[in-house]
């Protein structure tokens, strides 16, 4: 086994180890409460019966047969006598020399002395309450147990999880970074080097600036997704010129993208309250996504329909499987096509879905199955003309 799957092998059964002595111990923990508490009950009945017939079998001591009468014994009520044959209980003791007849067979006019059934019966339900607490409160024990175990287990898996996709999502971001980078370092290297041919400044230069305007989004989005888990920070709600965003929008990715690229359809007037910010970086995501996942044409479509500004983003990718569109929107979460090379760090389309619901809108992807392209569907509510904040 390499060095590598031993420590993937360890990171991932460290948990289980963990989850699995912590489970043993609060078992460990309830059964020996139970049994714990169950003798404790068990022992005191035992010393509350020893008690009675300790006291019955003194004052069988103290009485004489001759005197003795049955009824209740005067400074005892928890105590009768009893004259044979009648009712005998196991405590009893024959009045004069105090010997236990118990399994004696019963002899006509023997007095005997024993707790009267009043006191059985009252030591027999305080002992019956007392398991019945005992069961309730285990069950109640039992159930917080088995709580905190379901809990401590989805802890362990959320955190384990966590951090595999912490590991993966720093690897691709690092990769993300560095690629621009390293783009933009060999355009500069030629420039300085003085090796840059006149007839290709131009199309290197730009090529620098798209590798630039890529780093500068992906820094966006990071910083963007740590602001968002802040719940103190809010967005700017602004009444936004969605058709003039939009077409700025286009305009740009077509001054970058290859000819056909990009088209747009936008209706005039689209208005709507909102971070005019958070809009571009929406758009943004969604047309490197398409760019990333094959397309070859986005079309960019923005209607107002019922009070409701509809943005589509729909291209000529690799499209997805219907059942797959909401765990798009998960984090560190991507789309995997059979001839998808695409990279990225899983965070744009999560980050969108969450800055459209902090603007009151909603964002949702469709598509009809794998080569069947994407269609990205981004709803704000609607700003009419004169209406403000």
């Amino acid at each position: 086994m390499t060095k590598r799957a031993s420590s993937l092998v360890r990171d991932r059964l460290s948990p289980i180890w963990l989850f699995g002595a912590a489970a043993f111990l609060l078992a460990a923990l309830g059964t020996w409460w139970l049994v714990y508490i169950s003798q404790a009950i068990n022992a005191q009945r035992e010393m509350m019966q020893t008690i009675l017939e300790r006291e019955a079998e003194v004052h069988a001591l103290r009485m004489h047969a001759e005197t003795a009468k049955p009824g209740p014994v005067r400074d005892d009520p928890h105590l009768e006598v009893v004259e044979m044959p009648g009712r005998v209980s196991p405590m009893a003791h024959r009045v004069g020399d105090g010997f236990a007849v118990t399994g004696i067979a019963q002899l006509p006019g023997v007095m005997v002395v024993q707790p009267t059934e009043t006191a059985e019966r009252s030591a027999d339900e305080r002992y019956a309450r007392k398991r019945k607490m005992v069961l309730g409160e285990g069950s109640l024990l039992t159930g917080l147990l088995v709580t905190v175990v379901a809990m401590l287990w989805r802890l362990v898996r959320t955190e384990s999880l966590f951090r595999r996709e912490m590991q993966d999502f720093l690897g691709r971001v690092t990769h993300e970074m560095k690629t621009p980078l390293a783009g933009i370092k060999a355009v500069l290297q030629t420039i300085h080097s003085g090796r840059m041919p006149p007839d290709q400044l131009k199309e290197l230069t730009a090529m620098a600036l798209r590798e630039a305007e890529r780093e500068e989004h992906l820094i966006q989005n990071l910083l963007l997704a740590q602001r968002m888990r802040m719940p103190d920070q809010r967005l700017a709600r602004d009444r936004v010129d969605v058709s003039q965003l939009l077409s700025r929008f286009v305009q740009r990715r077509q001054a970058t993208a290859p000819p056909d690229g990009v088209h747009g359809h936008v209706a005039d007037g689209l208005a709507s309250f909102g971070d005019s910010t958070a809009i571009w970086t929406i758009l943004e995501n969604l047309a490197d996504n398409a760019e990333k996942y094959g397309a070859k044409r986005i079309d960019v479509r923005g209607t107002v329909e019922n009070g409701v500004v509809h943005v589509r983003l729909q291209d000529d990718g690799i499209g997805f499987a219907p059942e797959l569109a909401e765990k798009l929107f998960q984090p560190f979460v991507r789309a995997q096509g059979a001839t998808s090379q695409a990279s990225g760090t899983g965070l744009g389309l999560s980050l969108s879905r969450a800055l459209a619901e902090r603007m009151g809108g909603k964002l949702t992807a469709k598509s009809d199955g794998d080569g069947q392209g994407s269609t990205f569907s981004l709803r704000l509510p609607s700003a009419p003309d004169g209406q403000r904040t």
